[in-house]
């Protein structure tokens, strides 16, 4: 099974939302994507597409092939950040799927991203899950933002039922944004899963070349999972 998390940028690119969706169907082809400020497409027979507007013609969603979704709902405290569903991920073996774009609100991510954390949290405990998306945070921020709540968000998440797949395979972090002006190698993308799951992640790695740069500005998180 193949994932991704990608945000395709919409809001600066939105004249190559076409090409982005063009490129994640035939070039990545994941079994399940989680993306952020993506706009709608339309859909073949075998797609599925959970979509949650954000503002004007994007917002946050999750996109499966031969896997129908079925929406659950989420507390609106933050509307439109998070696409939530179940989707059967083996024969007879339901998943939640929920793709979060993290808002960043008077210049900071915190606590409004906790919140979101409480709430996903509280959906997919004893479950099976798949979670990820733009968190507009990383394990560097701290660094440069101390005392920001940076810090004190992975360490929660490192003592919770949410596996971080990069980091458990590689053990760092790795660019996945590229905005003109950064100055600092941020993570702001990242994947969990159950921890039921722990042992089918296969891989997990960012996809960096120069069509998804020329498409947003930031690059796709793709992991495999061994077949359920």
């Amino acid at each position: 099974m193949k994932i991704v998390t990608w945000n395709q940028g919409y809001w600066q690119h939105r004249s190559t939302s076409d090409e982005a969706w063009d490129y994640l169907r035939k070039q990545i082809r994941p079994d399940l994507a989680l993306l952020q400020e993506v706009g709608p497409t339309n859909l073949d027979s075998n797609e599925y597409l959970v979509f949650k507007k954000v503002h004007q013609n994007w917002g946050t969603a999750l996109y499966t092939r031969n896997m129908p979704l079925e929406e659950l709902a989420i507390a609106e405290e933050y509307p439109g950040r998070v696409s939530a569903a179940s989707f059967e991920i083996a024969p007879n073996q339901k998943a939640i799927a929920v793709s979060v774009h993290a808002p960043i609100i008077e210049g900071y991510v915190f606590p409004h991203l906790d919140r979101i954390f409480d709430e996903i949290e509280r959906m997919v405990s004893g479950k099976t899950f798949i979670v990820g998306g733009d968190l507009n945070t990383a394990r560097l921020a701290e660094k440069v933002w101390p005392r920001h709540g940076h810090g004190p968000f992975f360490q929660r998440l490192s003592k919770s039922i949410f596996l971080d797949c990069h980091q458990t395979l590689h053990g760092r972090e790795e660019q996945t944004i590229f905005r003109k002006g950064s100055k600092y190698p941020f993570q702001d993308d990242h994947l969990f899963v159950s921890h039921d799951l722990a042992s089918k992640v296969k891989s997990c790695f960012t996809l960096d070349n120069e069509i998804v740069r020329s498409l947003s500005d930031h690059i796709p998180v793709v992991a495999h999972l061994f077949s359920l």
